[in-house]
C-alpha cells in the first residue's frame, strides 16, 4: 500500500510540474509575474546588474513593501536562486531588512 501511495504522489507532482511548464514555457510575450522576459542561456537578460565575473543581478519586480527584488543570472557558472534585495551602498543581500527600499 505504501509503494502505491508513493507512486499516486509522485505522479500528481510530475503532473502538477508539467503543467506548470507549460504554463511558464508557452511562447507568451505578455509577463503574468512581472519577471523580465525569458531570455536564451548565453543572453544576459535586460537590465541586469554586473556584480563579478560573469555574475549579473536581474531586477525581478518590487515585492508589497517596495523592495527591489533581484535574481543572480550568469551564462557560465552556477549561481543561488534566491530573492536578493540592494542595499543603500550597492551590496546585494538576502535579508529584506537590510535593503533600501522606496515606498
Amino acid at each position: 500500500m505504501a509503494r502505491f501511495l508513493n507512486l499516486v504522489g509522485t505522479a500528481a507532482l510530475a503532473a502538477t510540474l508539467v503543467a506548470c511548464g507549460n504554463e511558464s514555457m508557452s511562447g507568451e510575450t505578455g509577463r503574468k509575474n512581472g519577471a523580465a522576459p525569458a531570455t536564451s542561456a548565453t543572453e544576459v537578460p535586460e537590465g541586469a546588474i554586473a556584480v563579478g565575473d560573469d555574475i549579473y543581478m536581474v531586477p525581478i519586480a518590487k515585492d508589497d513593501a517596495g523592495c527591489m527584488m533581484y535574481r543572480m543570472f550568469s551564462p557560465t557558472k552556477a549561481v543561488v536562486q534566491a530573492i536578493h534585495y540592494r542595499t543603500a551602498d550597492d551590496r546585494f543581500v538576502m535579508d529584506q531588512d537590510e535593503a533600501a527600499c522606496s515606498e
